[in-house]
């Protein structure tokens, strides 16, 4: 193959033709004419005729070729935003629900301090504690109480009882809850408020569970705010 070039830079083969066949069939020019394009070296001497399509300069010394993402670079670029996306969604701020009531805690302690317990001695949830906090604790079957006695079915699902802690006096009370149920401290029936005793035995249901007091004279989260 002796390849040439012509005025108008189309390349031809001088041994099949006697001059350039692109400008006889039109006159069109090498910028016009992208679908026969000739890959070529820097010399000019030597050339193949190629299907796909190159650009070149006019210098006919440098070859730049058009990169066309391929289907792994796409997959990249898609996962790359995705994980941008994701890691955008985790720095937006979190909205605090300003309906949720949080009770007081002293400012050293970061979580809500506990205050006492109920220990079950007696029913589905023997050997569990369960933790109280300052303020009232609701006492159910249902998960949005604050004592949940899931396992026995014989618990109102809501405010069968209630353990008050009232931290300026350092007192536990027990108040009967919202519910028509009943409940006991040491056998006796509580239809009114009924001040507590460590190691008072409240019957719930068919539940038996210890009271054990954590804060009182001895101690009170309080006393760490006077301490500071």
């Amino acid at each position: 193959m002796n390849l040439k070039r012509c005025e108008k830079g189309h390349f031809y083969d001088v041994d099949k033709f006697g001059s350039c066949p692109h400008c006889q069939g039109g006159g069109a020019s090498a910028d016009d004419d992208m679908k026969s394009t000739v890959r070529y070296s820097a010399d000019d001497s030597q050339g193949v005729t190629i299907p796909a399509t190159a650009a070149y300069s006019n210098t006919a010394a440098v070859e730049e070729f058009v990169t066309i993402p391929s289907a792994e670079a796409n997959q990249s670029k898609s996962l790359s935003d995705f994980v941008k996306s994701v890691n955008n969604q985790q720095a937006a701020p979190v909205m605090e629900d300003e309906s949720a009531t949080i009770r007081w805690s002293p400012e050293n302690v970061k979580c809500e301090p506990v205050v006492g317990w109920l220990v079950c001695i007696s029913g589905e949830d023997a050997g569990k504690h369960f933790a109280l906090k300052s303020g009232r604790n609701f006492i159910g079957r249902g998960n949005n109480m604050d004592v949940v006695l899931a396992n026995d079915k014989s618990v109102s699902r809501d405010k069968h009882a209630i353990i008050l802690y009232e931290p300026r006096k350092r007192e536990f009370l027990a108040q009967p809850g919202e519910s028509r149920e009943l409940f006991y401290v040491n056998d006796e029936v509580v239809l009114n408020t009924e001040k507590l005793k460590a190691y008072d035995k409240l019957l719930i249901g068919a539940t038996e569970l210890y009271f054990v007091p954590f804060c009182g004279e001895i101690f009170a989260w309080e006393d760490l705010e006077k301490e500071n």
